[in-house]
């Protein structure tokens, strides 16, 4: 095996681990609404996720503006967002241990409402 194709192959198998270690450590998709949506306040506006926990997670938290409003313990659905203010606003889903302690992972949007 000549050194260009060792090298070739040791790439492609570095590529394939750090693929596989990042599914393993979990990974949240916020479906809906968009970063950088507009909601508006009057409007039953959902959260559509879906998430793989991965080794180290338990269940999903939903923060709006940081503070804790919501437990997930499905991988994929919705959620009916509460009522905002208008202005600026950050939803997050995080995946989170037994313990209800976030391990890193997770996704967030910011949105206005209107």
């Amino acid at each position: 095996m000549n050194r260009k194709h060792l090298l070739a192959t040791a790439a492609i198998g570095l590529f394939a681990a750090s693929s596989s270690m990042a599914f393993a450590q979990g990974n949240v998709k916020i479906l809906a609404p968009a970063d950088g949506a507009t909601l508006d306040a009057l409007d039953e506006n959902r959260l559509v996720y879906e998430a793989e926990l991965g080794p180290r997670g338990d269940h999903l938290h939903v923060y709006i503006d940081n503070k804790e409003v919501g437990i997930l313990r499905k991988l994929k659905g919705s959620y009916l967002l509460e009522s905002m203010a208008a202005g600026k606003h950050s939803v997050c889903v995080k995946v989170a241990n037994k313990a209800h302690t976030p391990i890193g992972v997770g996704q967030c949007v910011n949105i206005t409402v209107n």
